[in-house]
């Protein structure tokens, strides 16, 4: 009898979100959360559907985790990747931590952002 396999994580699907002057992917499953209405005449800003995530992490923390999840990649992942450890990751996103100049440089340099955008 063959041994259970682990399974591949799943591709989340993404919607483009214009914020700010700049387009972002945002899971649908987050944007569902969110979901006031059907009728397109109601149309409600960004801000009004992340300000309390802005509120509550600071917008730098809620960018960063969104560019990680945009990227697909675990937090072990995207901190080794920008030469941090998870726990400070974690730290960071959930506004605990600030993100820093050189870390941020490192973000924009591998992810090819605007470093200013995390500070």
């Amino acid at each position: 009898m063959p041994a259970p396999m682990k399974k591949r994580p799943t591709k989340k699907k993404l919607a483009n979100v214009m914020w700010h002057g700049a387009r972002y992917a945002v899971p649908l499953d987050v944007l569902k959360k969110y979901k006031v209405a059907n009728d397109e005449d109601d149309v409600e800003s960004i801000e009004s559907v992340f300000g309390g995530l802005i509120n509550e992490y600071g917008e730098p923390a809620v960018l960063l985790k969104g560019l990680r999840t945009r990227e697909n990649l675990s937090q072990v992942e995207f901190a080794k990747a920008i030469g941090t450890t998870q726990a400070n990751l974690s730290a960071m996103e959930n506004g605990h931590r600030p993100i820093g100049k050189t870390i941020a440089k490192r973000i924009a340099d591998k992810f090819k952002i605007d470093y200013r955008i995390l500070l």
